[in-house]
């Protein structure tokens, strides 16, 4: 089902002009912004292939720039500004038109499926400058059906009760980033919930943010009890792929120009089965089109059976970690930890490199049923790096404490009356939240137990340095 309103479909959907048609429009746009309208300036195309001469648009480019340098329509057409994480220094700029949020629901339709009438889809994307929560909101509005809005950045909706709407709402889809999905099922064995049969109507997950390696996928299946979809893309260039079923991710072809490039020279490779640094052009934004975008993704793209192109992200080009001379990606890294501790139920890791090697740290449900040898040699031979394996019991990564309790956040009170037995409160921040609503004595125990554990596992690190 699409979207996509009369006036972007005759401007933007696949069907209505040709690539090269799309491509014209989006240099056209593109040099209204400021930015473009330099870094772009004489630049026109004639064919497709003349899309490798045009000069490249980096990130450093975004966060050096002024947002308003990257918007290219009018102001008043603009709907939604966000901005990434900004995780790897200054965050990018995402500007968005009415119509971009209609073309992005068309384009992420295999993800956004499970979104239809009767459904009830639990949306845990953080409601703040990341664009997925948004698309879920329009998604689930226009597709009829119902939306329980739970942002894991909001006080007030801590993982027990997420658990208690998920239960008690017959949720058929959880929208999130990957690892809320780990975090609460750690929270369910901690209430004594099953999660693959104490929640009977959960059909997806559906995450955004994280790309899931086979086996990240097959485990969160297996703990669930359901299926795992994934959307690839960022803030600044939209959604660039969405996975099928069998969890592999296909690129989004009919709305952006992909190529793939030497990271070095950032010359373009070509060829069906190529490995290197992401390169897109938009054909369908007209708030912020993004012209030869390095993405500074490291990927592999194939050409699939089915016609389509299949891609796996393995991690920022920039990235990789070097040891001895041997390259691991983190994709590398993750999968094959997660071939490993998935035989024994475990999906719950922190890696941590050192001088040595690398300290590969595994919540296991019975760490001394685990052959910690074997996965120490079978690791060490796969990735070809020196690996030591710390089999952990449960709770020692994930603080469960902090899985338990959550803050109890109340309506705006200027008054606090000590006369009665509600609650009392001495100053204004106190009566908007309290903090230690959840928080027993046996929790604290617990709190104090890991902080030692903790402060003990350092000692542990500094030997093996």
């Amino acid at each position: 089902m699409s979207f996509i309103s009369s006036v972007a479909a005759e401007r933007l959907a696949p069907d209505q002009a040709s690539k090269l048609d799309r491509l014209k429009y989006t240099l056209a746009q593109a040099k209204r912004a400021p930015f473009y309208k330099e870094h772009l300036a004489g630049c026109e195309v004639s064919s497709l292939a003349d899309l490798k001469d045009l000069p490249l648009t980096l990130k450093s480019h975004l966060k050096g720039a002024h947002p308003r340098d990257f918007l290219a329509c009018e102001p008043e057409a603009v709907w939604h500004y966000h901005e990434s994480f900004g995780t790897t220094g200054n965050p990018v700029p995402g500007w968005y038109t009415l119509a971009d949020l209609e073309v992005e629901l068309d384009v992420i339709g295999r993800w956004t499926r499970h979104f239809g009438p009767g459904q009830v889809v639990m949306n845990r994307y953080p409601y703040a400058f990341p664009v997925p929560a948004q698309l879920v909101e329009a998604g689930v509005r226009l597709m009829g059906g119902t939306l329980i809005p739970t942002s894991n950045l909001t006080l007030n909706i801590g993982y027990k009760r997420v658990l208690s709407l998920m239960e008690k709402l017959s949720t058929n889809v959880v929208t999130s980033m990957p690892h809320e999905a780990i975090l609460l099922k750690e929270t369910a064995l901690l209430l004594g919930l099953d999660p693959k049969t104490a929640f009977p109507d959960l059909e997806a997950f559906c995450f955004a943010g994280r790309i899931l390696t086979p086996s990240w996928k097959a485990t969160m299946e297996d703990d669930w009890g359901c299926k795992v979809f994934n959307l690839y893309g960022s803030t600044e260039g939209g959604p660039f792929a969405t996975s099928e079923e069998d969890g592999v991710l296909r690129l989004h072809d009919d709305f952006f120009l992909f190529e793939v490039v030497d990271p070095e020279t950032k010359e373009p490779i070509v060829g069906e089965d190529v490995v290197g640094g992401l390169v897109l052009t938009t054909l369908a934004r007209e708030g912020q089109p993004m012209v030869r975008y390095y993405t500074e993704d490291l990927v592999h793209v194939w050409r699939m059976d089915d016609g389509t192109r299949g891609i796996q992200v393995l991690g920022r080009a920039g990235d990789l970690m070097n040891f001895g001379g041997v390259e691991v990606s983190n994709y590398d890294l993750e999968e094959e930890i997660l071939q490993w501790t998935r035989e024994y139920g475990a999906n719950v890791f922190f890696v941590i490199i050192t001088k040595k090697g690398f300290l590969v740290r595994v919540e296991f449900p019975e760490p001394r049923a685990v052959n910690v040898k074997e996965g120490e040699r079978r690791l060490s031979d796969r990735l070809r790096v020196p690996i030591k394996v710390e089999a952990l019991p449960r709770g020692r990564l994930v603080n469960h404490v902090s899985l338990v309790t959550s803050p109890s956040v109340f309506k705006p009170r200027t008054v606090s009356d000590h006369r009665s037995d509600a609650r009392q409160v001495i100053n204004l921040s106190g009566g908007l939240v309290d903090w230690w609503a959840d928080f027993t004595p046996e929790l604290f125990g617990q709190f104090m137990l890991k902080s030692t554990l903790d402060f003990a596992s350092r000692w542990r690190i500094r030997l093996f340095e």
